[in-house]
């Protein structure tokens, strides 16, 4: 067997058991148990607010991260609740929900301290999350910090970051004489089920 024939033999046969552990599968928000929240700063009164209207899809293989993770999470607009209805019809407008009834965040990358590295049933691994982010019809790259762990035979996926309202073309809305600040703080809890 000539020498490069035997190369490519030999590193096939090294390759042939991490090509056959790798176990993509199709992961999916369980309905209920899973939000998207956001806490916005307002001078006489903080407040947050939650959507649990979500779909979405992802490509994970939880015994290995390094594998590479692909989906999508979108959440309906006017789904999202801030408890006091004046504030959330202020909400969506600010958020164009009529001409942009979705938000939606793409995974593009996600990085975890070491590869490869599987989920475990106890102990969190710890993630950095970026994707493109829609808002109000306007897409921007973010980064979320993340964690993700086995329950139960689920994945419970939990990240935050913080931006400007102003990087998505939205004006802070104005109560009285007091404006909400710019910032503000998103986050997402998933439980995640496996697919066939």
């Amino acid at each position: 067997m000539p020498a490069a024939a035997l190369l490519v033999y030999l590193l096939l046969t090294l390759l042939e058991p991490a090509l056959a552990s790798a176990d993509m599968a199709r992961w999916v928000p369980v309905a209920g148990q899973s939000l998207v929240s956001f806490d916005a700063s307002f001078p006489p009164a903080d407040f947050s607010g939650f959507g649990r209207d979500l779909t979405g899809e992802f490509e994970i293989d939880a015994s290995d991260l390094g594998q590479g993770v692909t989906g999508r999470l979108s959440v309906l607009v006017n789904t999202m609740t801030t408890g006091v209805a004046g504030r959330d019809k202020d909400m969506y407008k600010a958020l164009s929900a009529e001409r942009n009834p979705t938000m939606f965040f793409v995974v593009q990358t996600v990085e975890a301290p070491s590869f490869p590295l599987g989920v475990a049933e106890h102990t969190d691994t710890l993630l950095t999350i970026q994707g493109r982010l829609s808002i109000a019809g306007v897409e921007r790259v973010k980064r979320f910090s993340g964690r993700v762990r086995l329950k139960q035979g689920r994945l419970w996926v939990r990240g935050e970051s913080r931006f400007k309202m102003s990087d998505f073309g939205i004006k802070p809305p104005q109560y009285l004489l007091f404006r909400v600040k710019d910032e503000v703080g998103v986050g997402f809890d998933l439980l995640l089920e496996r697919r066939p």
